[in-house]
């Protein structure tokens, strides 16, 4: 009962890597030196940290936990916000424009089902290892059939006797 707790914090570190990593695609990098990197890096941390803040916020305004918002639809509206705020001149639009982020932000929400188990079809996962399950028309058959046993190599000599060389 004390390790779910800390689990459940190890978890949100978990899927924070995985938003970072493949969701703004931090695994691949455009700079060649470390001063470049280190300014790649800052920009990728100040737009995760907008979008959870911005995800925080939507989940106060919707009673949500932040774990059934949708980091990627967070991401694509926090880069609509990015392009408005840059052609706003005015400080007094900004706080409006923050509010509707938030609000389209609480819209995006993930498939959450908690406790959820799924039962371990091992027949299953054998069929797809194997590449058995029903394949799809015009697709190729993943499933190779072994090639038939070759003859053993033999040899045939002047006076038609067969000797076998393998």
């Amino acid at each position: 009962s004390e390790l779910a707790p800390l689990y459940h914090k190890r978890w949100d570190i978990e899927t924070f890597y995985r938003d970072f990593k493949c969701t703004l695609r931090a695994t691949s990098w455009h700079c060649k030196t470390p001063e470049t990197f280190q300014r790649e890096l800052l920009m990728h941390m100040i737009v995760c940290c907008i979008i959870r803040i911005a995800m925080v916020g939507a989940c106060r305004q919707v009673k949500l936990s932040v774990g059934q918002l949708s980091f990627g639809r967070a991401l694509t509206e926090t880069r609509l916000f990015l392009k408005l705020l840059v052609t706003v001149t005015d400080a007094n639009l900004w706080v409006s424009i923050w509010t509707t982020h938030i609000g389209c932000c609480a819209k995006h929400r993930v498939k959450y089902k908690p406790d959820r188990r799924f039962t371990r079809d091992c027949q299953e996962y054998r069929r797809k290892a194997r590449g058995l399950e029903k394949r799809r028309r015009g697709r190729p058959c993943k499933y190779i059939e072994p090639s038939p046993k070759s003859q053993p190599e033999t040899h045939k000599n002047l006076k038609g006797q067969v000797f076998l060389l393998s």
